[in-house]
């Protein structure tokens, strides 16, 4: 069934791939893992994810962490978005979907959620601490936001830049960015360590291409189910034995609204 997705701002371009939305499913392995770091950084902090919470996703796109927190916890999260593309695809889970602009700040929606969700969305803003200024007006004062993001600037390639990125990040960039919420950031770690060797032979591979679709395509899905596999287990490998690394291909940070 087609989602409901309701009109709350005015329409705005989005500079995103939309192919994007049909080669990362729920079960990609990466999409997976960073869920499975979303779990562990919630329980880090002793919330209890059997108790209902109501969130926002900014940057939902076709809502795989909706689905993925609607199936896994008591929480429930919100979507918004401005592609349109992505928002029809945005079903499978009881939360709204929403064409919002978080810049807009509906005043029904002032400190309204008890979490925010923030999946690789800073990296497309050329104003990023504009842009978490504006989150910071949907959360309550206490709640904490969850925020992933590309890590390391020498892993940029023409796949970022096909992305939309703007930049990958670092820890003192990322906390400068919520610092301007404002928020008190609670933890930073790196993740896919084991995976940076992996991402320095796409920047390679994808140098040569020139198709934006190739490239979205050949830096994202793995060839085959096989070796999907062995990526989730090396992931799962970092996992179990890396509890912080000192670098990664994506960084995790959860930052608090003051009370």
């Amino acid at each position: 069934m087609a989602p409901k997705v309701e009109n709350l701002s005015p329409d705005a371009s989005a500079d995103f791939a939309d192919i994007w939305y049909d080669i990362a499913p729920d079960d990609h392995f990466w999409v997976w893992w960073r869920f499975k770091h979303l779990l562990w950084e919630i329980r880090a902090i002793d919330l209890d994810t059997a108790l209902p919470m109501r969130g926002l996703d900014i940057g939902c796109g076709h809502g795989a962490v909706q689905r993925q927190l609607a199936a896994n916890t008591r929480w429930i999260a919100d979507g918004c978005d401005l592609n349109r593309l992505a928002l029809e695809k945005n079903a499978g889970h009881p939360a709204r979907v929403l064409y919002y602009d978080v810049h807009d700040r509906r005043p029904e929606l002032r400190e309204y959620y008890d979490f925010l969700v923030m999946f690789d969305v800073l990296e497309h803003i050329p104003d990023a601490a504009s842009f978490v200024q504006s989150a910071a007006y949907h959360l309550k004062p206490g709640g904490f936001v969850f925020v992933n993001v590309p890590a390391m600037q020498s892993l940029y390639s023409k796949y970022d830049a096909i992305q939309g990125h703007c930049r990958r990040y670092d820890k003192p960039t990322l906390h400068e960015h919520l610092a301007a919420g404002p928020f008190t950031v609670h933890s930073m770690r790196y993740w896919g360590m084991l995976m940076v060797p992996i991402v320095l032979a796409r920047k390679l591979y994808v140098s040569r291409k020139t198709s934006a679709e190739d490239i979205m395509k050949r830096g994202f899905q793995p060839p085959g189910r096989a070796s999907a596999s062995m990526l989730s287990a090396v992931l799962g490998v970092e996992a179990r034995w890396l509890a912080s690394p000192p670098l990664g291909t994506s960084l995790m940070a959860v930052a608090r609204k003051p009370t």
